[in-house]
C-alpha cells in the first residue's frame, strides 16, 4: 500500500508511519485454533478503524502485522491514538496486546525506508518492554 502512503505524505507534508505487531497471534493460533487467531485480527483491525481517523491508511502487511499511515500528525499525537487503540483492544479482547513502532516521514525518503524504520522501532520497543 505504498501508493496510499506516498499520496498521504505529498498531500499533508507531514506523515507518521506506525508499524503494528499483534502480540501472541501464533500462540493464539496454536493454542485455540485459527478461528481464534482470526477473531483476534478482526478485533485489532476494528480497534484501529475505531481509533484512527477515516483518512488514515491501514494495511495488513503480514500474518500479524499492520502498517498505518497517519498524515498531518506529530509522532506524539500518533502515539496517543495508538494508546487508545490498545485500550479499546484490551476492552474487547482482554489480554490482547499490540506493539507499535513509529517513524516520521522525511522529505526525500522512500516509503520502504519509512516502513523499515517503523518496523525497527517495534523491535526496539520489544527489547525495552
Amino acid at each position: 500500500n505504498g501508493r496510499g502512503i506516498d499520496r498521504a505524505a505529498r498531500v499533508s507534508g507531514e506523515l507518521v508511519a506506525a508499524y503494528v505487531d499483534v502480540d501472541g497471534l501464533k500462540i493464539t493460533n496454536d493454542a485455540a485454533g485459527h478461528a481464534a487467531g482470526d477473531t483476534l485480527l478482526v478485533a485489532v483491525a476494528g480497534s484501529l478503524r475505531a481509533c484512527l481517523r477515516s483518512y488514515d491508511v491501514v494495511a495488513r502487511v503480514g500474518g500479524d502485522e499492520f502498517v498505518c499511515a497517519l498524515p498531518g500528525i506529530a509522532v506524539e499525537h500518533a502515539r496517543r491514538r495508538f494508546e487508545a487503540v490498545s485500550a479499546m483492544l484490551a476492552a474487547v479482547r482482554p489480554g490482547a496486546t499490540i506493539t507499535v513502532g513509529f517513524a516520521r516521514f522525511e522529505t526525500g525518503g522512500s516509503t520502504d525506508d519509512l516502513i523499515q524504520r517503523a518496523d525497527e522501532e517495534v523491535s526496539r520497543a520489544r527489547r525495552r518492554g
